[in-house]
């Protein structure tokens, strides 16, 4: 008889019902979600490690889900590449600032214009720190943003941070990607240089 393995899936929702249970947390669908998706990136072979912080720190004034999100952040922080991190720190970075522009935006009163179309007028390049010349978005910021286009940033910045994170980071992550293998990629340039002018001499 063939032995029974659970899937990734399956523990995952398990330790989040330990954790409901460690932290004397009621049952209710969306604190198990948002376990859930403060533990989603962590591997399941690092769960005994996970509950080994919990119960070794003094987290004096701190409820169970702000224990949880604390170490779920450490364990994620140590797991990534410096690559993924520096897109993580992207996406969060570009949260913060799209959500801040969306709400100005849509707290403003303007019969000529929607909402959306006023965000989509929006020149990002233009974007700057009160008091700098620098822009806030260098071009893989913009890049992002064309590929995401800017109604898919005004719908999704408001509705779910997790998942908009999610996807802002993954679109850095393959822009970071395809950026570091040009750099280490040889130049074909300077060889065929260099025999040009060897053949003519």
């Amino acid at each position: 008889m063939q032995k029974y393995i659970p899937t990734d899936d399956q523990i995952r929702t398990q330790f989040v019902t330990s954790l409901m249970n460690y932290f004397k947390i009621e049952e209710d669908v969306f604190l198990r979600s948002h376990i859930d998706e403060l533990i989603r990136p962590i591997s399941p072979n690092r769960y005994s490690e996970f509950l080994r912080r919990l119960s070794s720190r003094d987290f004096s004034y701190k409820t169970g889900i702000e224990k949880i999100s604390l170490i779920a952040h450490e364990l994620l922080e140590e797991e990534r590449s410096p690559l993924e991190l520096e897109a993580y720190e992207r996406a969060q970075k570009l949260y913060a600032l799209m959500y801040d522009l969306r709400r100005s935006i849509t707290d403003e009163r303007n019969r000529e214009q929607s909402a959306i179309e006023r965000f989509e007028n929006v020149r990002f390049t233009s974007i700057k720190e009160a008091g700098s010349v620098e822009p806030l978005l260098d071009a893989l910021d913009i890049e992002v943003i064309r590929i995401l286009t800017k109604r898919w940033i005004y719908d999704y910045v408001s509705l779910d941070r997790g998942l908009f994170e999610a996807r802002v980071a993954h679109e850095y992550t393959l822009l970071l990607l395809e950026r570091e293998r040009k750099q280490t990629q040889p130049s074909i340039a300077a060889p065929t240089k260099r025999v040009l002018l060897r053949k003519s001499k």
